[in-house]
């Protein structure tokens, strides 16, 4: 089966955290051929963001967040262009109440049919009955 992470889940696989072990679980499975995972090209910018706030909100020091980044990019999630997805994001945000970049992850999933995993519980539960096959990372067994 084929996963599309977003940003939260990716935060919690790199910051000891709430599901942290979950987050890691999922990445042994992909690394270890179980399932495949893939996102959209706009996560690499949403993990940097997500470890700079970590850095302003003085959770991780400045150089942490520079070598958890690189263990984010040495994981080398496969990562699909945004191109052909910003409509349906842009739709789904809409009809949501989200972030066009929440839609990203949501359109991917709808368009693949694959099953989009996210700590954003909000997010989640907004997307209950939308037709994107949505799953919380807390869930994750």
């Amino acid at each position: 089966m084929t996963f599309i992470l977003d940003a939260s889940v990716v935060g919690k696989y790199l910051v000891s955290e709430a599901d942290s072990d979950k987050a890691r679980a999922l990445i042994l499975d992909w690394e270890r051929g179980k399932t495949d995972v893939k996102a959209p090209e706009i996560l690499v910018a949403e993990v940097a963001s997500l470890l700079r706030k970590r850095v302003l909100r003085r959770l991780i020091p400045p150089l942490w967040a520079m070598e958890l980044f690189q263990r984010f990019e040495d994981l080398r999630v496969p990562l699909e262009r945004i191109e052909g997805l910003a409509g349906a994001a842009l739709a789904l945000s809409l009809k949501y109440h989200h972030s066009v970049y929440d839609g990203l992850y949501a359109a991917m999933a709808f368009r693949t049919g694959a099953e989009l995993i996210t700590a954003d519980e909000k997010l989640c539960t907004a997307l209950q009955g939308s037709g994107v096959l949505v799953r919380l990372l807390s869930d994750w067994n």
